[in-house]
């Protein structure tokens, strides 16, 4: 059980590390994509601290959590396809 936990807190950890770099690059560089892939990430932070939040007593925070993380991750998609099409 605690094992689930740990890995869920990494990943949400590691993601929005990834996405804090990401970022940076983006700003530095002017990559529009990067910019995209770091939202992208911090939608992915967002469902696995919302998949954590499940597994405790805290439900319906986790299910709130859930639900922005999968309307970040359609956003992102909605946006990426108006640009690249």
């Amino acid at each position: 059980m605690y094992h689930q936990r740990e890995k869920y807190n990494l990943i949400s950890i590691t993601t929005l590390g990834l996405s804090i770099l990401f970022g940076i690059i983006a700003i530095f560089k002017h990559y529009y994509l990067f910019v995209l892939f770091s939202i992208l990430l911090i939608a992915v932070s967002i469902i696995s601290d919302a998949l954590l939040l499940n597994m405790s007593f805290h439900k319906f925070e986790g299910l709130k959590q859930l639900v922005r993380g999968v309307m970040l991750v359609l956003l992102i998609i909605y946006l990426f396809g108006f640009i690249y099409i």
